[in-house]
């Protein structure tokens, strides 16, 4: 039972490690905004089915 508590404390203490950077430098935001220019040449390309 020990153990677990341990091992439970550990992964929340390793999650924690890695999503404070994330969220402190924004790198979310950075990521969303790398792959929107690929993203949107990419569906820019697709066919269009309807007019609006």
């Amino acid at each position: 039972m020990k153990k677990a508590i341990k091992a439970l404390f550990a992964i929340a203490l390793g999650f924690f490690a890695v999503t404070v950077p994330i969220y402190w430098f924004n790198l979310d935001t950075k990521a969303v905004k790398l792959l929107e220019k690929p993203m949107m040449k990419h569906y820019d390309n697709m066919p269009r089915d309807n007019r609006l």
